[in-house]
């Protein structure tokens, strides 16, 4: 049970694996740090922790940033007897996002397995695209972004366990309110699995490992996410708040949970 739950615990975390935003970069010499609490559940599993990251265009056009790291509180089901855990450092994600065009943006989001035992996804992972994103001129302080990308996790363990390739689409519709600060939000995402999960396993007939499969390709997961920000600070400090809703196929693409965040981000 305890290993059960650890391992949903890594899963659900490795779900929120992507780009900082949907948006433009930040203009040359700037940057931003972020701060927050999340709790997702689902039935009686529930986890909760704080992430923390930071952004910084060293040219115009050319973002780096630090994500989703920070301590994991916990991560266990709610019932007798069992054996819950889930608590420890989080895994970092390292990331780079490129201008190459007004409105248009490449990215590559590095993942590094570097979180506590019970909290780790021991994956290396890659999740590199494309975004677009754009001012509604015709009504201010409207703008979308949307993105398409390829996520590939690295064999990893004793079994070489590799995770099927996913395409990810996603995009987020926001509107400042003129006079007021407040910026409602809504946005979606879809995962989809284009080849299945393998391992090697040892072959008592054959007398050697084999490669089997989870016949996971063609699942997918559906994420809905409705929130809004604030300048408590004009153009400086930010509070925002997320609720997602996340439903899927597979366990390993993050299953089916609700969440909440609540951070804040300080831009310098």
């Amino acid at each position: 049970m305890f290993k059960k739950i650890a391992l949903a615990a890594a899963l659900i975390t490795s779900a929120a694996f992507a780009t900082w935003d949907y948006y433009p970069v930040l203009e040359a010499g700037k940057g931003s740090a972020e701060a927050g609490m999340y709790y997702d559940w689902y039935h009686k599993w529930s986890q909760a922790g704080i992430k923390v990251g930071g952004r910084y265009s060293l040219i115009q056009g050319l973002e780096v940033s630090l994500q989703g790291w920070g301590y994991q509180l916990w991560a266990e089901e709610d019932c007798d007897h069992c054996a819950n855990g889930g608590d420890g450092l989080r895994d970092l994600t390292l990331g780079v996002r490129y201008e190459i065009a007004p409105m248009i943006t490449v990215f590559l989001d590095f993942n590094l397995p570097i979180g506590g035992d019970e909290v780790t996804s021991d994956e290396i992972a890659l999740y590199g695209g494309a975004q677009f994103s754009m001012p509604i001129n015709d009504v201010p302080g409207l703008k979308f972004g949307t993105e398409a990308g390829i996520f590939w996790g690295f064999a990893h363990g004793d079994n070489d366990y590799e995770r099927g390739l996913e395409i990810h689409l996603g995009g987020e519709l926001a509107y400042t309110v003129p006079n007021v600060g407040v910026t409602p939000l809504v946005g979606i995402q879809l995962k989809y699995r284009i080849t299945e999960s393998t391992w090697e396993d040892w072959d008592e007939g054959k007398k050697k490992k084999v490669e089997r499969g989870d016949d996971s390709d063609g699942d997918n997961q559906f994420i809905l996410w409705l929130g809004a920000g604030y300048f408590v600070i004009p153009n400086q400090l930010e509070l925002k708040a997320k609720l997602f809703v996340r439903s899927g196929d597979h366990a390993e693409m993050g299953g089916d949970a609700s969440g909440i965040y609540v951070g804040a981000e300080f831009f310098f």
